[in-house]
């Protein structure tokens, strides 16, 4: 089995890039009823605000963000 062609690659690319556009925009469109609140909690797991601020931080993603600026 060989290698694709430049253009099939390309052709696969953007194909995938356009089926995730298509599902995204379906999602979003499908939840655009949802409040901010019930979206960032919506699996009960916890509340929006300042539990999920510190969630973000024990996971480190605020390091990763500023060692990339770095």
């Amino acid at each position: 089995m060989g290698v694709p062609s430049t253009q099939a690659s390309n052709a696969i690319i953007y194909l995938t890039y356009g089926a995730f556009l298509v599902t995204g925009c379906y999602i979003a469109w499908r939840l655009r009823h949802q409040s901010k609140t019930e979206w960032l909690s919506s699996n009960r797991t916890q509340k929006a605000g300042i539990p999920l601020a510190l969630n973000f931080i024990a996971a480190g993603e605020c390091t990763k963000a500023t060692a990339l600026q770095i």
